[in-house]
């Protein structure tokens, strides 16, 4: 192994930000045709630039539980608005964590029910205990073909897996069915909020968040009364028609809108007395407290002949002028006589007015919950979530008072260290073909056919959750000491986390037809005969020293302890032209694809496969025997593994969620054909199995490097 690209570093998953776009679909999309439901993205919860948050991303939830149970909660349900295509969600607010479904939970029923959309995050009572609901779009697969779709509810547990499935297995409702395992959203009884620097605080009924030192940590509440008292009114959400008072000049010009009650008259000093509520208090009556301010005005007298008149056609107020003609067009509810160039009307609260310099994605806070270690912002928002209108949505806050955004998972780009076409080429492809509805985020395959150590280096220490290493065709990582010999990146790959198996494809021992023929060589124990017969006289070609071939043979050297010579190719492994063509050999260790012409041609004749015997391989509906069960080679097994492994400062719960997507993608009925096809065996275990197939791996590389022929 002199050469970089013989580490065995395959593929390289990266993560660059990005989201997707898709309008949620309707139920009479996934009943037309499941597989066009565009993918659903997930997101993860980020504190954001405090100057200028990204108001948009912070509030686009609605909440599954009713606000007064919010202080009660550990868990709180977050769902996207219905204008968005972000999957619901649950938060931790003890620990600070998004709970999806997770990608496991996508197929139940031995794969029978897929979950083709979530929809929301609901609320329901068993026993008396409330426990969120996941409502989903699924989609059956039935056992005499065909598919059908349909809607169910069903409840999770902390690790995002079904406690109550959707549906039985059966098809029947699941609703009732009470589960322990499944999420409370009240905390347990002797949970208490956690303690908080910050204090709710409010200025003219706006509330806001201070730190102890008197920092605004939310946007200040305004100064200005005329602000603050819009403000107060969107948070009633005003009715359609809704009216208040206002201030307009003598060429019906509005002053001060229409969203004060009971405006007193400017008076000789050319100023009026503004009020507004105090307190948190929404409920509006008489004895409301409330503050006032007075508002200088600058005015004259040019609206002397100016008199307030009642059109009767219409029933609204206007002014007319001397001559008796309209002088502001009748349109008020309410109109009194000017006083110093200014008069008090009543009118339409003015849904298209906005204080001076107020920018529409500012929210207007209606009111915090605290909830264990975080705070539940409760908000009047126009946003892409809510189509342009005022609605109410929920955003959060940690106890450090940022506020945290809703940020869609990066996309996943493979990354594969060959030109297109290989088997890595093919992995990677079957991944970006399944992954992106699992984990909810795009997924790209690059090719790099050519790395340097200091790309390797970076694959294996840098990028934590943002990068995942789908690695290789060697195992143990780093290779065995005195047979691989490569550069000091070498410990670097000690450092990688695993994540999972992603397949594993044995080799086939192949010898010449002809040749095979003239020595009277029909299968392995023939083989073992002639090559005790004439030690030394057969030739098996194998790729350079530390690939799979080269196991392969000391394997087959140490257990049947017959003398055999190797001849060594460039690269992974011989072509099939060596012998078919160039006779350089008798016989060959390779993958099938690499012989797989040959032997439908009848030039090459497979004598065993290095499977293990519990899954023997077939070629064009031939069964091909394993190697290991001649009696001599008992217990011969060896594969090219590809597997997935992560940077040294990855994330495990990521690099688990990773695991459990790729084995759903390798469950798949159509997967496991492609792989069976191809000769493969899937993998998809957990992180701690891949660790104990590498130590198998390092122990058979020991055992075949203990005979004399290397």
């Amino acid at each position: 192994m002199k050469r970089l690209p013989l580490f065995a570093i395959l593929l390289w998953l990266c993560i660059a930000l990005g989201s997707a776009n898709a309008a949620p679909p309707t139920y009479q999309d996934l009943q037309a045709d499941p597989g066009t439901v565009p993918m659903q993205p997930t997101w993860q919860l980020r504190p954001v630039n405090a100057s200028a948050p990204p108001w948009e991303d912070i509030f686009t939830f609605t909440i599954g539980i009713a606000p007064d149970l919010i202080e009660k909660a550990r868990w709180l349900s977050l769902n996207p608005g219905r204008n968005g295509e972000r999957a619901p969600a649950l938060f931790d607010a003890l620990d600070g964590r998004v709970l999806f479904l997770s990608p496991t939970a996508r197929s139940f029923c031995d794969g029978r029910w897929q979950v083709a959309w979530l929809e929301r995050v609901g609320i329901i009572v068993i026993d008396g205990a409330l426990q969120p609901t996941l409502k989903v779009w699924l989609v059956e697969q039935k056992p005499g073909g065909g598919q059908r779709t349909t809607v169910g509810i069903g409840r999770i547990d902390a690790q995002g897996q079904w406690a109550v499935p959707p549906v039985r297995c059966d098809g029947k409702d699941t609703t009732s069915i009470d589960s322990p395992a499944a999420l409370s959203y009240l905390m347990p009884d002797e949970s208490r909020q956690a303690a908080s620097d910050l204090q709710v605080d409010t200025v003219y009924a706006q509330p806001g968040l201070r730190d102890a030192a008197g920092q605004w940590r939310t946007p200040p509440p305004p100064r200005d009364i005329t602000t603050a008292q819009w403000m107060d009114y969107q948070r009633q959400m005003p009715a359609p028609g809704s009216t208040g008072s206002g201030l307009i000049d003598a060429r019906g010009r509005m002053v001060i809108p229409f969203i004060f009650g009971g405006l007193p008259d400017a008076t000789a000093q050319r100023r009026i007395r503004l009020c507004t509520a105090i307190g948190l208090d929404r409920q509006r009556n008489a004895s409301t407290p409330r503050a006032c301010r007075w508002q200088r005005l600058h005015g004259g007298n040019t609206d002397a002949a100016l008199r307030p008149a009642k059109d009767e056609d219409t029933g609204r107020w206007g002014y007319r002028n001397a001559q008796g003609q309209w002088a502001i067009a009748p349109q008020f509810q309410e109109a009194r006589a000017f006083r110093h160039g200014y008069a008090v009307v009543a009118g339409v609260f003015p849904q298209d007015w906005r204080p001076p310099g107020w920018q529409d994605e500012r929210p207007i806070i209606r009111q915090f919950h605290r909830m264990g270690r975080h705070w539940v912002a409760e908000a009047l928002v126009r946003n892409a979530s809510t189509a342009g209108a005022w609605e109410i949505r929920y955003g959060l806050l940690d106890d450090a008072g940022q506020w945290l955004a809703a940020v869609p998972q990066p996309t996943l780009h493979v990354a594969v260290l060959f030109p297109p076409g290989g088997r890595s080429s093919h992995y990677a492809g079957m991944l970006a073909s399944h992954l992106p509805r699992l984990l909810g985020r795009n997924v790209q395959v690059d090719h790099v056919p050519k790395a340097t150590e200091a790309d390797y280096r970076r694959l294996m220490t840098e990028g934590g959750n943002e990068k995942v290493l789908l690695a290789a065709l060697r195992l143990p990582r780093g290779g065995i000491e005195g047979v691989h010999q490569g550069p000091p990146i070498d410990a670097l790959m000690q450092a990688l986390r695993p994540v999972t198996l992603l397949a594993s494809q044995p080799l086939v021992l192949a010898i010449d037809s002809t040749k095979a023929d003239a020595l009277g060589i029909h299968d392995t124990d023939d083989l073992l005969a002639y090559a005790r017969a004439h030690p030394g006289s057969l030739r098996i070609g194998t790729g350079e020293d530390g690939w799979t071939g080269h196991l392969a043979f000391g394997q087959f050297r140490a257990l049947s302890g017959v003398d055999v010579q190797r001849v060594v190719f460039k690269g992974m492994y011989p072509d099939s032209d060596v012998i078919t063509k160039e006779h350089a050999v008798d016989l060959l260790f390779a993958p099938v694809n690499g012989v797989a012409v040959a032997v439908r041609r009848g030039q090459l004749r497979v004598l065993g496969t290095t499977a293990d015997p519990a899954r023997p391989q077939s070629f064009d509906g031939v069964s091909w025997p394993t190697l290991a069960s001649s009696a001599p080679l008992a217990g011969y097994a060896t594969y090219d593994h590809f597997s997935l492994w992560a940077p040294a400062n990855s994330d495990a719960t990521s690099n688990r969620t990773v695991q459990q997507a790729v084995a759903q993608v390798l469950a798949r009925p159509e997967v496991r054909k492609q792989l069976q096809d191809l000769q493969v065996v899937s993998g998809g275990g957990s992180p701690e199995s891949l660790l104990a197939l590498e130590d198998e791996e390092r122990e058979r590389w020991l055992r075949a490097l203990s005979s004399s022929g290397r």
